[in-house]
């Protein structure tokens, strides 16, 4: 049972917002900034999925998935109230980026997926980074001649 009531939990609910979220896309944002890391764009509409960051040279489309509203495996814990209706949301949460995933790949993108628990401590935000940047290099490498 909820302890709010339904008014509550609306008005509630719809204060969580889908871009500029504090605790994870913002945190990587100055964290790119702080690295030198450039070349992206944010929540770019011309790409399938609107990536939180979309570095358009190397094809890459960076996701900052909440570990909530994406099912993460580490950290959900579904609300104890109207739980079918949570789960069939957080399951077509992950169907819908899985989809996307596919979608961005075929058209010859990659795409990397940040779980928001990876950003609560300076260590994991760091480790981020290099994983953006890896990802960037990888691509940004010379192709190997074909014989």
């Amino acid at each position: 049972m909820d302890v709010l009531s339904k008014t509550s939990r609306s008005l509630l609910m719809s204060k969580v917002r889908s871009t500029g979220n504090r605790s994870t896309e913002l945190r990587v944002r100055m964290a790119l900034v702080r690295n030198g890391v450039c070349g992206w764009r944010l929540h770019s509409d011309s790409i399938r999925g609107r990536p939180d960051f979309w570095f358009d040279a190397q094809r890459l489309a960076v996701f900052v998935d909440g570990c909530f509203w994406h099912g993460c495996p580490d950290c959900l814990r579904l609300p104890k109230g109207n739980r079918d209706y949570w789960t069939a949301k957080i399951k077509g949460n992950i169907a819908r980026a899985r989809e996307i995933d596919a979608v961005l790949c075929a058209q010859g993108n990659r795409v990397l997926r940040i779980w928001e628990h990876r950003l609560k401590s300076s260590e994991g935000i760091h480790r981020v980074i290099q994983d953006i940047k890896r990802e960037l290099a990888a691509e940004s490498s010379p192709m190997p001649e074909l014989p």
